[in-house]
C-alpha cells in the first residue's frame, strides 16, 4: 500500500459540515470529489466514448460497492459488497504516524478527533428558515482552513490517483454552494496542472451536451472555455464580491435571447434540481494574492423534467455564455487551444 499526503488550505470559507449545518472537517465529501474527478480522468483516458455501465463497475472495483452483480473476490466466490481499496484520513500538520491506519483488524483509518482543534469551527454566514440552525462554514487560511489529506492505497492505483489530485488541485471545490466558489482550496506543494494538460480533459461544447452527466470541460474555436481574472485580490471577500456580481451578469444574458430565456441551461433550482455546469473557484497565484478563475463543463439537461432544453438551445445558452465572459473586462482573453492557467503556484515544486 502507498501512502499520498497532501495539505489542504481553504481559500474561500466552506460550507462543509455535518447533518445539523455544523462546520466539520470530514472525509466523504473529499472521497466523494475524488470520485468524481476519477470518472472525469477515466473519460479522457476512453478518448470519451464512455461505457457507463463498465467505468461504474470500475470504479465500484477501487472505491468501493455495495450493488454489483458480477463481482469476485479472489477464490471466484460472488460478492455483492466490497469495500474501498482507497483509505483517507484528515488530520493537522505533524499529528500523524503510520498508525492511523490499522487499528485491531482494520486497515483503515482512525476516527479524527472531536475537539475544535480538529473537527468543529463557527462561522455563521449562513442563515436558513425559521426553525432550522444557521448554516456555519470552515474559515480559510491558517488553522482553521488547513489540514493535511492522507491517502493510502494500492500501488497499481498510485500515478491515476496523483494525476486525479492535481485535477482537483486546479478545478475543485468543496461543500455546500461550492460551484459559485465557496469551499476554494489549493493543495500546496503540488506539481500545478499546466494549460496543454488541461486540454487532455476537454471536448468540443457540442460533444459535451451529448452526455447527462460532466464528463469533461468544454471547448469552442476560441479554445478551453476556462477563464482568468486579470486583476487579483488582497482578501477573499473581495473576490467573492466580484466573482457574485459576475455569475449574476452571466446568467442576466440568458435571459432574453431571441425571445427565449435559457438561464435554466445554468441550472436550477426545485424538483429535479441541477447544480450550475458553469464552476467558479477562487485561487491563490505566485503573488499571495488572490485570483477568480470559471470553467465550463457543459452537459445534457435531464429529460425527466419540464425544465430540460433541446440540444440547439442548449449550444445557444452555451455559445452565449462564452460570449459574455470574453467579453468580460474581469478576465484575460483566450488563446486558442490553452489558456493562461498559472504554471507555478504558490507552494508548487
Amino acid at each position: 500500500m502507498k501512502k499520498l499526503k497532501y495539505e489542504v488550505r481553504f481559500v474561500t470559507p466552506a460550507f462543509l459540515g455535518n447533518a445539523t449545518q455544523a462546520a466539520q472537517w470530514r472525509t466523504p465529501p473529499f472521497k466523494a470529489l475524488l470520485r468524481q474527478w476519477w470518472r472525469v480522468a477515466y473519460a479522457a483516458d476512453h478518448g470519451f466514448s464512455v461505457d457507463v455501465a463498465a467505468m461504474r463497475r470500475e470504479e465500484g472495483l477501487l472505491f468501493g460497492h455495495a450493488r454489483l452483480d458480477d463481482d469476485c473476490d479472489e477464490r471466484g466466490k460472488k460478492v455483492s459488497v466490497r469495500k474501498s481499496l482507497v483509505r483517507i484520513r484528515l488530520d493537522i500538520e505533524g499529528d500523524y504516524s503510520d498508525e492511523v491506519w490499522a487499528r485491531g483488524t482494520q486497515r483503515g483509518v482512525a476516527p479524527l478527533r472531536t475537539d475544535i482543534s480538529t473537527s468543529y469551527a463557527w462561522f455563521g454566514l449562513a442563515r436558513r428558515g425559521a426553525g432550522q440552525p444557521d448554516r456555519t462554514g470552515i474559515r480559510s487560511g491558517k488553522e482553521e482552513g488547513e489540514r493535511v489529506l492522507l491517502i493510502s492505497l494500492p500501488d497499481q492505483y498510485v500515478s491515476r490517483i496523483e494525476n486525479i489530485m492535481r485535477l482537483i488541485d486546479a478545478l475543485g471545490q468543496l461543500g455546500s454552494r461550492s460551484r459559485g466558489g465557496w469551499g476554494s482550496f489549493q493543495l500546496v506543494d503540488i506539481h500545478r496542472l499546466t494549460a496543454p494538460e488541461m486540454t487532455r480533459y476537454a471536448q468540443p461544447i457540442q460533444k459535451c451536451l451529448v452526455q447527462e452527466w460532466p464528463m469533461s470541460l468544454g471547448t469552442d474555436l476560441k479554445g478551453l472555455c476556462l477563464w482568468e481574472s486579470r486583476s487579483t485580490f488582497p482578501t477573499w471577500d473581495r473576490a467573492m464580491r466580484i466573482l457574485a456580481t459576475e455569475r449574476r451578469n452571466i446568467r442576466t444574458s440568458l435571459k432574453a435571447i431571441n425571445g427565449l430565456d435559457l438561464r435554466r441551461a445554468l441550472g436550477f433550482a426545485g424538483e429535479g434540481r441541477l447544480a450550475s455546469p458553469l464552476r467558479w473557484k477562487v485561487y491563490e497565484r505566485e503573488t499571495n494574492e488572490l485570483a477568480i478563475r470559471a470553467f465550463a463543463m457543459p452537459n445534457r439537461l435531464p429529460a425527466n423534467n419540464d425544465k430540460s432544453l433541446s440540444g440547439d438551445k442548449l449550444l445557444q445558452a452555451w455559445t452565449k455564455v462564452c460570449e459574455a465572459l470574453d467579453s468580460s473586462n474581469l478576465f484575460q482573453p483566450r488563446t486558442y487551444g490553452a489558456c493562461s492557467m498559472h504554471a507555478q503556484g504558490r507552494g508548487s515544486k
